[in-house]
């Protein structure tokens, strides 16, 4: 062991605020109000393109009915894709609302550490909301059915100009997200474009407001300090019932910390390991250790009380948990629990 001088401690302080989560929310809310009119404005030029198709073919060949139908019901089922890889991305904006709350809710009562742990489960899920689904809308898209489709039918009808102007319009309006640069090298946006568009942008939205929250997820830091000689038992589990536990004598010796490791030393019935552990210890209490070098293997998982014990107890005073623990060749795992002596 060669370090015995304990680090400063450090707090990573909370930056979102009441107001900066409101305003996110609200531009979360706000695009996602702007991408479900985007889906109405598709799903009404879709309708609105197929109803012209469906006009330039009245009275023309039988065979054209056929292809038409083949059209109708690819158009149906991407407009179902679209729909559904929408509705999945949307659902970001009432993940961010609970988001939101949770987060009004711990600023009230930053102590109550149960009200941030449900921050980390809100972040987490708002991490992975909108990527899979804007993806997937995005690649939704170009349809190359539905071209084959439209290609189809206009190499039935050759002198049906009217027919190819309105298929041409399903790819205008639907199947491409822009169209230029013209003469003018202006790009027009189009229909499925503009809610690509606004699609990026709400992900954006809940992108903000999420690393806004993380700020309020627990933090490393050194206090309570860890420092100090914890004495107590390490019960085995049981085959069934908690018949055959044993419980053993535990001490975690701990002569300094940093934000990530600990020097110090662990006996487990009598089996000592020591040197530089890799730890980290965070600002709801949970600690885990762990240390892999030269035939020891060790890994605690626990919590360290961040505020006094019902008996009065100081904070950092008792570290509880389970693990398991390897010293040449002795094995052992279970449930700890060591109060600090010294």
């Amino acid at each position: 062991m060669s370090r015995f001088v304990q680090a400063l401690e450090s707090r990573t302080l909370l930056t979102a605020t009441n107001t900066s989560l409101a305003a996110e929310l609200a531009t979360v809310n706000t695009n996602a109000a702007a991408v479900k009119a985007d889906l109405a404005t598709l799903t009404a030029t879709a309708k609105a393109d197929m109803k012209a198709i469906t006009t330039d073919l009245k009275g023309t060949s039988k065979t054209n009915v056929p292809l038409l139908k083949k059209l109708q019901s690819d158009e149906n089922k991407w407009l179902t894709k679209i729909k559904n890889h929408t509705n999945s991305l949307l659902r970001a904006a009432s993940l961010s609302a609970k988001g939101v709350a949770d987060g009004d809710a711990f600023l009230a009562a930053p102590t109550k550490l149960s009200l941030q742990s449900k921050i980390v489960g809100d972040v987490n899920a708002l991490n992975v909301a909108t990527t899979a689904p804007l993806a997937a809308l995005t690649a939704d898209i170009p349809s190359a059915t539905i071209s084959a489709d439209i290609t189809a039918l206009t190499t039935a009808n050759p002198t049906n100009t009217t027919l190819a102007n309105d298929t041409s319009r399903i790819t205008s309006d639907l199947l491409e997200t822009q169209l230029g640069p013209g003469v003018s090298q202006s790009i027009l946006v189009t229909v499925s474009g503009q809610l690509v568009n606004d699609a990026g942008k709400f992900s954006t939205a809940v992108g903000a407001l999420t690393t806004d929250l993380e700020t309020l997820e627990p933090a490393p830091t050194t206090t309570p300090s860890l420092v100090g000689d914890y004495e107590g038992t390490l019960k085995t589990k049981g085959v069934i019932f908690g018949i055959g536990a044993t419980k053993v004598s535990f001490e975690l010796d701990i002569t300094s910390q940093t934000l990530d490791s600990v020097e110090g030393k662990i006996i487990v019935d009598g089996q000592t390991a020591s040197g530089t552990i890799t730890s980290r210890e965070l600002t709801n209490g949970k600690v885990n250790l762990t240390l892999d070098d030269s035939g020891v293997t060790i890994t605690l998982n626990g919590k360290v009380n961040v505020t006094p014990t019902s008996t009065g107890l100081a904070p950092g005073s008792v570290i509880s948990g389970s693990g398991s623990i390897s010293i040449a060749g002795f094995s052992i795992d279970g449930d700890f629990s060591a109060t600090k002596t010294t």
